[in-house]
């Protein structure tokens, strides 16, 4: 066998007349506009291939024409479409066959076949008597195929044939090139749509190989994960490796020589090995590598957005070989997503972290303590001998202390309670932050509520200890409320709610113990839910409406020498709709609770004031009669609380020294600075101050000496026992109210020996069942008819609870 390679030589075939020369020009122009629409189409590339070499063999005097495809390591090809029969196996581009020689030459190459007993080439089967052309599908940089056409009998292609030939390699090039390009920006949809749809890290991965892999035959894609911690890279995805290879990766040292991902990552640059039996950058894991087959490696970091590396992409071959431009771009676009991937996912774990965990303990929030507790109960309701129980734990006197020594102190306490809390339970249970001062425990074995119990003061006990935060030395404790599954739970919430109503029963017991929920504490908590409801309800209608469920009697405070009612005391009530007459000490800490307290008791205000202007105007007692309004702490450290009372002097035209607002000694001590701009308004409107229940509060003296209090009443807990041992504080009281120019009044006096009694010590004034209990407005006014009380008339009354707001 015999070939002649010649580049471009070709002789100028004229044809005789021009007629015909013109009509294959235009056949050709058609089949090239046709192959170029086609092309333009986005027309699959094997179809197109396929068209192309049709179009070749109807168009030229040839009989035969095929096309090879170079494969990603750039020195193999494959066949791809043909006319006639093709082979199925690939060929190498070596030294000895003519495939070598085209790539070594741009220009088209004509073989010539010499010898009849030769064939005219492989892995075609046509008669020996031909003529072959090969033309290369031109890249940016290399060769991206190459098109073949033979024909049966000696011909000299002509250049108006070569130029056919290179228009429909071009138009081949062109198709493959914007399909490569088509694939990577389809590939980068995809990628960016799963990382979206929040696809698993691995899932995204493999997708993102295998579909570069699709994209360029013969390339092996992998992605490693930097483990800065350790100094390795983790296995993130390598799809078409062998699992030995796979596992040997997972784990590659980052460092120099260490292959081309361990020294990419290394540098923080790309390495591009196209030969690793020589590149000392695979010195420490060559023999590996080329036992497995791997001769090239192209490794490329990708980074965070801050410059941080975050792993590596690489391709690699079973043959020494150099990236194309198109591996260039498929790498540096598998950087870009898996970037995007790692921060995406690290963005997922941090939301998933900020939705779920608490920022501050860092332990699970309500919202993943409820999910899990859900899941609990569910498992419970499958199986009913399995049980659990919750614990609802209440820092006791945490705002004390984050009012005393700050909100950063708080904090602090609040994570050294979640620290110590945490050692005293197991893997197995969920400790969660609610929220504030509120935590929980999911006990998940818990047959019955002894092992609650137990947890409960193992609990108690880790916190016996003083807590050192900075500076600060601090006590804490806890109150817990528990509930059980036993009790035939359907949701979550009841549990939680449960163990939440048990935990304000241990409060109200006195703090720092735990309180097991039972249905009782369910009833009542519902019971008050619905009294708060019927509260604001009543309080609406102050505004809405003409007539209000709230009422005001009034207890007369009578002069102890005379006898003569000098003033009253405002004392609400509320008839309620349907349960008729509520005791204040039943609605008046509910209304505290609620900050209810402050639309009822401008309400009480402005009644007693525009009472008392009515009753002065009607007895012509302008300077004679007052009255005392109780006022809770919660109206007085309101900012507009004294520019209220104003306003309310105005519209009932009362004057300043009738009105006396009652006060307990907690106000005064709530809030130093507030408490004296107050007072010291009130002093200058000439409304005069009573402190009430004095001696049973803080007790504390020093105030009375720079507050302008007027009066000290003496609480009815002191009248009642006069002749038990109280004597003594009374007489004290009354002696201290002289001292500092100030007037007492004894409350709850009942009997006629009491009366003398607080006579004999100096008291001036008292009120009392002995005189009159508080009564409606009515009666009120008929006891002022004879204004000077009867005491004989006054018989001893059962003693009934009386309100003061405080």
């Amino acid at each position: 066998m015999s070939y002649q390679f010649s580049p471009h030589e070709l002789p100028d075939q004229s044809l005789p007349n021009a007629k015909p020369q013109l009509m294959m020009q235009a056949k050709r122009q058609a089949a090239l506009t046709g192959l170029g629409q086609k092309a333009l189409s986005g027309a699959n590339l094997t179809e197109l291939f396929h068209e192309a070499t049709a179009l070749v063999v109807q168009t030229l005097p040839v009989v035969h024409s095929q096309i090879w495809q170079v494969l990603s390591d750039g020195i193999t090809i494959q066949p791809v479409a043909s006319t006639g029969d093709v082979a199925n196996s690939d060929q190498p581009m070596n030294s000895q066959n003519q495939f070598r020689f085209c790539w070594n030459t741009d220009q088209p190459v004509i073989i010539r076949t010499n010898s009849l007993a030769a064939p005219a080439c492989e892995a075609v089967n046509f008669p020996q008597e031909a003529n072959s052309i090969r033309v290369l599908i031109p890249g940016q940089t290399k060769a991206l195929g190459l098109l073949c056409a033979h024909t049966i009998v000696p011909y000299e292609f002509t250049t108006e044939d070569i130029h056919f030939l290179q228009v429909v390699t071009h138009v081949l090039a062109t198709a493959i090139e914007r399909k490569r390009s088509e694939a990577l920006l389809q590939t980068q949809t995809r990628i960016l749509e799963s990382i979206a749809a929040g696809m698993n890290l691995q899932q995204v991965f493999n997708s993102l190989c295998l579909l570069l892999e699709q994209q360029s035959p013969g390339v092996l894609c992998s992605i490693l994960l930097l483990d800065r911690a350790a100094g390795q890279l983790r296995a993130g995805a390598a799809p078409s490796l062998s699992q030995e290879v796979a596992e040997a990766l997972d784990g590659l040292v980052i460092g120099e020589g260490n292959g081309s991902c361990g020294t990419a990552a290394h540098r923080g640059e790309a390495v591009f090995v196209t030969n690793v039996a020589t590149d000392p950058v695979w010195h420490s894991c060559r023999n590996f590598a080329l036992s497995h087959n791997i001769h090239a490696c192209w490794s490329l970091p990708f980074f965070s957005q801050t410059g941080e590396v975050l792993g590596t992409f690489a391709l690699s071959h079973c043959v020494p070989c150099e990236p194309t431009d198109h591996h260039l771009e498929m790498m540096r676009t598998a950087a870009h997503l898996a970037s995007i991937a790692v921060e995406g996912q690290r963005a997922a774990e941090q939301l998933k972290q900020q939705a779920l965990f608490d920022s501050l303990t860092g332990l699970p929030n309500r919202l993943l303590f409820i999910e899990q507790l859900q899941q609990r109960l569910q498992h419970h309701q499958q199986n009913k001998h399995d049980h659990f129980s919750v614990l609802f734990l209440d820092v006791d006197q945490f705002k004390l202390i984050n009012d005393g020594l700050g909100h950063n102190v708080g904090d602090q306490l609040l994570v050294e309670i979640a620290r110590r809390l945490r050692q005293c339970l197991g893997s197995q249970e969920t400790f969660a932050r609610l929220g504030g001062d509120e935590f929980a425990i999911l006990l998940h074995n818990s047959e019955g509520i002894t092992q609650a119990q137990q947890l409960a003061h193992r609990l108690k006990l880790a916190l016996a200890t003083p807590l050192q935060l900075k500076d600060h030395e601090v006590f804490a404790s806890v109150s817990i409320g528990i509930s059980h599954s036993s009790n035939n739970y359907e949701h979550a919430e009841e549990l939680l709610r449960d163990a939440d109503t048990a935990m304000y029963r241990a409060k109200a017991l006195g703090r720092e113990r735990y309180v097991i929920f039972d249905q009782t504490m369910h009833t009542q908590t519902v019971t008050r839910l619905q009294f708060e409801i019927d509260l604001r309800r009543a309080v609406e209608e102050l505004s809405t409406q003409g007539s209000s469920q709230f009422q005001l009697h009034y207890q007369p405070i009578v002069s102890l020498s005379t006898h003569q009612i000098i003033g009253f005391e405002a004392l609400l009530r509320w008839a309620h709709p349907s349960r008729g007459l509520i005791s204040p000490l039943d609605f008046i800490p509910i209304a505290e609770e609620t900050g209810l307290i402050v639309p009822i008791g401008h309400w009480v205000l402005q009644q007693a004031c525009q009472q008392l202007r009515q009753w002065q105007d009607q007895f012509q007692l302008h300077d004679e009669l007052m009255m005392s309004v109780n006022v809770s702490s919660c109206q007085f450290l309101q900012p507009n609380f004294v520019s209220q009372i104003e306003a309310v002097l105005t519209a009932t035209q009362l004057a300043a020294s009738s009105l006396k607002l009652e006060i307990t000694e907690s106000v005064l001590m709530e809030a130093a600075t507030a408490v004296m701009t107050q007072l010291e308004q009130l002093q200058t409107l000439n409304i005069r101050l009573s402190l009430d229940d004095f001696g049973t509060g803080y007790s504390s003296l020093s105030y009375l000496y720079h507050l302008p209090v007027h009066t000290l009443k003496i609480d009815r807990s002191f009248v009642q026992k006069l002749n038990q041992g109280q004597a003594k504080i009374v007489q004290t009281i009354i002696a201290l109210t002289q001292s500092l120019e100030m007037n007492a009044i004894a409350e709850g006096i009942e009997t006629a020996e009491q009366l003398r009694q607080l006579q004999e010590f100096g008291c001036e004034y008292g009120q009392g069942y002995f005189f009159s209990p508080p009564v409606p407005s009515e009666t009120a006014e008929a006891l002022l008819h004879q204004r000077k009380l009867s005491l004989q008339a006054a018989a001893p009354q059962p003693s009934i609870p009386h309100f003061q707001i405080a």
